[in-house]
């Protein structure tokens, strides 16, 4: 395994900023479009989103070595202050991650703490839509930031749009995990109806990535790091834990949109979080095998 320059870390990385933009967008959409009716899904988004990505952001920076160096992304010595570098990826990702961590801190705030001025809720969508578009910017770099090297498996068209709806998926399996689990602490035994809603919603995100992953596969079955992947390499690994317990159970659980006990939806959306993070695990080590 000594040719593996990417390891453990940054596919937490990878799979922390997926979740946490993919929840920053579940709860602004919320906002924007369901309003108070779905404000628990707001603000339970708005609260989970800038934890992961400040917890990924830290393993990377620990990955790295030598953490000065992921200051060197941003800042520089001799003329000018700042460094964009819009030819490197790496760069582009790193200020993409320090901006939505700015931003989702003060869209949480706002959402937390702006409900009793009457310009709250115009400054929160604000941000919001502001912070939407960065979300998704931080979902597609994921993938883009894979797709931009040579390798076989990651050099491929469709896993920017695989990491996009993944972190969707994972963003809102994060809300149910929190609302479900929240209610199983307060031993309150009765259904949620705002939980099957989102389980609705997540079994056709699921289904969409269920297709991409396949067109995935596909594109890349040429290069001998791909049969590993489906094989002998991570095979039980991709057809039981990501396919099967990670998008087939819980695609199927929320088709119809039934309302179970909060438990039974945890254990389902955690099925959904465990298989994001395997997607991500076995592409980036099966891609360097």
């Amino acid at each position: 395994m000594e040719h593996i320059v990417w390891g453990i870390p940054v596919a937490f990385d990878l799979f922390l900023a997926g979740l946490g933009a993919g929840a920053l967008l579940v709860a602004i959409v919320a906002d924007l479009f369901g309003g108070r009716r779905y404000e628990r899904i707001t603000r339970t988004g708005a609260v989970i989103a800038p934890l992961p990505v400040i917890v990924g952001v830290i393993l990377l920076v620990i990955d790295l070595g030598r953490p000065l160096r992921f200051w060197e992304f941003l800042f520089r010595r001799g003329p000018g202050f700042l460094m964009v570098n819009l030819g490197s990826v790496m760069s582009i990702g790193v200020w993409l991650l320090t901006i939505f961590v700015i931003l989702s801190l003060i869209y949480a705030a706002l959402v937390l703490f702006g409900w009793p001025f009457t310009w709250g809720k115009k400054v929160r969508q604000g941000v919001g839509m502001i912070a939407l578009v960065v979300s998704l910017l931080v979902t597609a770099y994921t993938g883009v930031l894979l797709a931009a090297t040579p390798n076989p498996v990651w050099n491929n068209l469709f896993l920017p749009a695989v990491f996009v709806v993944s972190a969707l998926a994972t963003g809102i399996a994060a809300v149910i995990f929190v609302i479900a689990l929240g209610r199983v602490y307060r031993t309150k035994k009765d259904v949620d109806p705002t939980i099957s809603e989102l389980e609705k919603v997540n079994s056709r995100v699921l289904g969409l990535l269920l297709v991409m992953v396949a067109v995935f596969v596909v594109l890349g079955m040429a290069s001998p790091q791909m049969r590993m992947i489906l094989g002998s390499g991570y095979g039980l690994l991709w057809w039981v834990g990501i396919i099967g317990l990670g998008l087939v159970v819980p695609l199927i659980f929320g088709i119809k949109g039934r309302v179970r006990r909060p438990q039974t939806s945890a254990v389902v959306a955690a099925l959904v979080l465990l298989g994001s993070f395997f997607l991500r695990y076995v592409i980036l080590l099966g891609g360097q095998v």
